[in-house]
């Protein structure tokens, strides 16, 4: 089990400089960042185990031998308060519970949490049980917590969602978990009224670094999770927000065909988007010596950002 599971690797922002400068490599790995925070080991520390007995199949459901950072008990299914408290990373036994891969648990607290505002807790990594969840792999727990009310927007300390996280890291069954509309049998057993979310939410969100959920797929050439995206009518002219970048120009840079190609196809993708600097993807596929993308683009009638300058000075 990686014992940092709770970071998220910050997105290396090298290919966004306004400078128009060549991209370097993007960090995938959700665990990998430089900095290390509290992890799995300090919710455990100075513990003898960490052992969560399994439910007992005569009825009699019980949890045994309960104790993570003293915070799960014994009385778990009877003390909403201390079910849904922090410990001193800012975590709650559901955060824990998922962290520590106790799958069972985690749909039990759901099950108690007595509003949907409960599962969208952040810890100090301003993480909610959903961006761990996604961050675990753990699709089913995704699509309970989705259900059952929890934040599909809130952003942790990158700025990312859950959905970031999935586009990254290419976790396509998870991203679409994130993206199907809730069913009235998915929903009809909470004990609250779920609030309303717009599933699929919002693709124009950037994170910290300005890159949307669309980007991050593209710049990791999760070519499955831009054709879902493409389903859900993802608008591929979006810009990240540093240099003003479409999925095109940084298709362009890279000197991908076949992403090229795929984005052209689509009726709605402009060919002729200008960055902050007025760049076009046509200039910086000259730019960067991508002759083969230079040449689809020339006979698609693509045009250089001087030729805009010389009709808006006329």
């Amino acid at each position: 089990m990686p014992t940092h599971a709770r970071q998220i690797s910050e997105e290396e922002g090298d290919c966004l400089r306004t400078d128009e400068s060549p991209s370097s490599g993007v960090t995938t790995d959700p665990f990998s960042a430089a900095d290390k925070y509290p992890s799995v080991t300090t919710l455990c520390d100075e513990l003898d185990s960490c052992d969560l007995s399994d439910l007992q199949a005569n009825g009699q459901q019980y949890v045994n031998s309960v104790n993570v950072n003293n915070v799960l008990q014994q009385d778990i299914v009877r003390n909403t308060a201390e079910l849904f408290a922090k410990d001193d990373d800012g975590d709650t036994p559901l955060h824990i519970a998922i962290i520590i891969e106790k799958l069972w648990l985690v749909s039990i607290i759901i099950k108690m949490a007595p509003a949907y505002k409960f599962l969208s807790i952040r810890n100090k990594l301003f993480q909610t049980p959903l961006h761990l969840a996604v961050i675990m792999r753990k699709m089913d727990i995704v699509r309970q917590l989705v259900c059952a009310g929890a934040d599909v927007t809130a952003v942790d300390r990158n700025g990312n969602t859950p959905l970031h996280i999935a586009c990254q890291d290419g976790f396509y069954k998870i991203a679409r978990y994130l993206l199907e509309p809730m069913r009235y049998n998915e929903i009809q057993f909470n004990s609250y009224e779920t609030p309303y979310q717009h599933i699929q939410q919002d693709f124009d969100i950037a994170n910290y670094d300005g890159l949307t959920c669309l980007h991050l797929a593209v710049m990791n050439r999760h070519m499955d999770i831009l054709q879902l995206l493409i389903e859900r009518d993802v608008d591929l002219n979006m810009i990240e927000r540093k240099a003003g970048r479409t999925v095109l120009h940084m298709a362009c840079i890279s000197g991908d065909i076949k992403l090229v190609r795929t984005l052209m196809r689509v009726r709605s993708c402009n060919i002729d988007p200008r960055t902050y600097s007025g760049y076009t993807p046509l200039d910086l596929a000259r730019d960067y010596h991508q002759d083969g993308v230079y040449t689809i683009l020339a006979a698609a009638g693509a045009k250089h950002g001087t030729e805009y300058v010389d009709s808006d000075s006329d």
